[in-house]
């Protein structure tokens, strides 16, 4: 079976860019599985009501281990 190059968006939020980019990671990780190369195809950020940030953030597998 061919496989098939799932994209996987993610919204997350957090405080600071660190945070962002870890709570994404977790994300994809939990999705693709530990040992899976991925891609960040997209990143957008925009502050949230209570004074964190809000990003979107959008991954594709590109190689596994």
């Amino acid at each position: 079976m061919k496989p098939i190059p799932f994209e996987l968006l993610v919204t997350v939020t957090g405080s600071s860019p660190v945070e962002l980019r870890e709570a994404a990671y977790r994300e994809a990780e939990r999705f693709f599985g530990g040992n899976a190369e991925t891609d960040v195809i997209s990143a957008r950020a925009e502050p949230d009501q209570d004074g964190s940030f809000r990003a979107t953030i959008v991954f594709r597998q590109i190689a596994t281990g």
